[in-house]
């Protein structure tokens, strides 16, 4: 039972930086209150102020009447349940980070979870009480670099700093030692995090298929529509390395959220996102260079460009066809490759790529005039 392992765990624990704990406070929230008794004595152990709350509405009421600089909630629980709790804290307290803490081992509600922000994901029960210190003070430090400085994301992520030694280890997230062992797991865990299949924006919709094989690691597509009429998506090949491919796969996606926010989806560049990624490469052990594209799609002046990163395929209008090939990986400089500009979007326009025995996908952007 959990219950006897946190406080065998809690006994024997670490000790937290006391300059992190300092004056933190963190709001545990969770419908079993043994649990959540075991939890709080953890962190007061730790030099944490602890609020407890045993839903999710009773969180929230909690946060309008004192924001914490963490919190740790569960993904199940009645009234106000996890998902839901955590969708309405990334849209009314976005600067406060969320770490989930269940039982769950359903990968669907963890990508779910994932979409909304959330900077960890510990499975109950929690045997190792140092990954869970590790994981608070990696967010609480993350979230305070990310206040002076929000556009170093791969400091945010990776802790890289003139401090750090090349060859030491960092602490990421995604448990990816787990994500390594159990590749179903990881498999669904990406598969989850696709977008849906069919989205629109005004006149303008967006439909994608892919198909791939079961016996690799999938393809993985992902795109968002900004506010400044433009639509930002990339592709990556989390086959890329059997070891570490699909870890830096989930990095590439949390960074790309985090620099739309970042940017305020006004100020989108390409190159300048491919170049914050590779510096994250750059700085860890646990990442490694795979095969990507980069795309944006401008429908104020209707046009496309390409940044293509290992990955080649094909682009298509009405009147006109351009493949896209680069050689060079995301990681291994890739602005080496010839970027494409200036592609006519049109009414509609295609991008298609293969790769024989492995996956197929085809992107269709076109314009519906029948409203």
């Amino acid at each position: 039972m959990y219950k006897a392992d946190v406080r065998l765990e809690a006994e024997t624990a670490i000790q937290t930086d006391p300059e992190t704990a300092q004056s933190k406070i963190i709001m545990l929230v969770d419908d079993d209150p043994i649990f959540r008794h075991m939890m709080r004595a953890s962190l007061v152990s730790q030099g944490y102020e602890v609020v407890e709350a045993e839903n999710g509405l009773e969180g929230l009421r909690q946060l309008s009447v004192r924001c914490p600089d963490l919190i740790l909630c569960d993904l199940s629980m009645p009234v106000l349940n996890g998902m839901e709790f955590v969708e309405e804290v990334s849209l009314e307290y976005p600067t406060v980070p969320l770490l989930v803490v269940s039982a769950t081992e359903d990968m669907s509600e963890v990508a779910k979870a994932l979409r909304f922000g959330i900077k960890d994901f510990l499975p109950k029960p929690i045997r190792d009480h140092e990954h869970l210190y590790g994981a608070i003070e990696n967010t609480l430090a993350d979230s305070s670099r990310h206040q002076t400085d929000q556009r170093d994301l791969a400091n945010q992520w990776y802790r890289a700093d003139d401090q750090v030694s090349a060859s030491e280890e960092r602490d990421l997230y995604w448990h990816l030692d787990y994500l390594r062992n159990h590749p179903n797991a990881a498999r669904g865990l990406l598969q989850a995090l696709l977008p849906d299949n069919d989205s629109a924006q005004g006149a303008w919709h967006c439909s994608y298929r892919l198909l791939q094989s079961t016996d690799h690691m999938p393809l993985i597509f992902d795109y968002s529509w900004l506010i400044n009429g433009q639509m930002m998506f990339y592709l990556v090949d989390s086959n890329s390395d059997t070891d570490n491919g699909v870890g830096t796969t989930l990095l590439i996606r949390a960074m790309f959220y985090d620099y739309l926010r970042n940017t305020r989806n006004l100020s989108v560049d390409l190159k300048d996102f491919a170049e914050l990624v590779e510096r994250g490469i750059k700085c860890t052990d646990h990442m490694v260079p795979v095969s990507a594209m980069f795309g944006l799609v401008n429908f104020n002046d209707g046009t496309v460009s390409i940044l293509p990163a290992g990955l080649s395929g094909r682009w298509s209008n009405v009147n006109k066809q351009v493949n896209v090939s680069g050689e060079v990986l995301l990681g291994n400089n890739c602005l080496k490759n010839f970027m494409i500009t200036e592609l006519q979007l049109k009414t509609a326009c295609k991008l298609s790529l293969s790769a024989i025995g492995s996956s197929n996908f085809v992107l269709d952007i076109y314009k519906n005039d029948k409203r």
